[in-house]
């Protein structure tokens, strides 16, 4: 069974000893941290944090950093988030639609070899804008990705 939950810090132990390979080697190249500093750091700045719970074991962490002008969502995970694919796309979905509504520009970056990640970030409705070469403390190609929350003004005279 699966639950999405608050995150407590004593998550980001059981997600770090089981994460993905494909996410540890994103952190390693994007800011070189270790799976349980990133997952201890992002659980600190984000303004919402959720744990994803396959059978009551954390599988899955999830949020969203403000940072000025945009937030920036992030999720990491292990092997057990790639056994829910259509569950993660619908709780994902509705997730995405109320961050974006409280932080109308959600913008981060995946590395482009993390084929599962854009795959699930495209059914987000998340828009890949651009391909850096050499980005992070590794130096290798990651895809910007962004999610605008359309808005309509009315003026009146």
């Amino acid at each position: 069974m699966v639950k999405i939950v608050p995150s407590v810090i004593t998550d980001c132990q059981e997600i770090a000893e089981n994460m993905r390979e494909q996410d540890r080697i994103e952190l390693e190249l994007s800011n070189g941290y270790a799976p349980l500093q990133a997952l201890v750091l992002s659980h600190a700045m984000s303004q919402e944090c959720n744990t994803v719970l396959l059978d009551d074991v954390p599988v899955g962490m999830f949020g969203v950093v403000p940072n000025g002008m945009f937030s920036a969502p992030w999720l990491l995970g292990t092997k057990g988030l790639e056994s829910l694919p259509i569950t993660l796309v619908k709780i994902g979905k509705q997730w995405v639609e109320e961050t974006n509504d409280k932080h109308p520009l959600l913008i981060n970056y995946v590395h482009k070899d993390n084929t599962v990640a854009i795959e699930w970030l495209k059914h987000l409705g998340f828009k890949f804008i651009r391909l850096y070469d050499k980005h992070g403390v590794g130096q290798a190609p990651f895809y910007q990705f962004v999610r605008i929350k359309e808005c309509v003004t009315q003026f009146t005279t």
